[in-house]
């Protein structure tokens, strides 16, 4: 009879309103752990992401100029891009220039700088 009396007195403990409380209580503090490991999991993923492409971009770059400067060490690709930077010529070549059509001239034949407010004021005071 001593055994049926102590499951009695642990039901009672049990499913009392206070260990139902506690016990929803630890729940919810053990739920609210997990969820946020969970949130952390997902932004750990997303970063890794991140820096992988990036890992990949600078590869990708590294590989550019790598092939860049093996070009720049022999002679006709120094030559090509002195050409490109600089409007150079060997003796007995001519240099063209092309001028853009669409460059908007003032009155006194300068450039105008933009198409701005400001320029537009200036143009209707008469400075330009």
């Amino acid at each position: 009879m001593i055994p049926f009396q102590e499951r009695k007195k642990l039901r009672k403990i049990v499913y009392s309103k206070v260990s139902l409380i506690v016990l929803f209580g630890v729940l919810f503090v053990v739920g609210r752990g997990a969820w946020r490991i969970q949130e952390k999991v997902a932004v750990a993923r997303a970063e890794r992401d991140l820096t992988a492409r990036s890992f990949a971009d600078l590869t990708s770059r590294t590989e550019e100029l790598e092939a860049s400067l093996v070009r720049l060490k022999s002679d006709h690709g120094i030559e090509e891009e002195l050409r490109q930077k600089f409007t150079v010529a060997r003796p007995g070549e001519e240099v063209v220039v092309v001028v853009d059509e669409s460059a908007k001239k003032g009155k006194n034949g300068e450039a105008v700088q933009g198409d701005g407010l400001w320029s537009r004021i200036v143009s209707f005071l008469g400075f330009y």
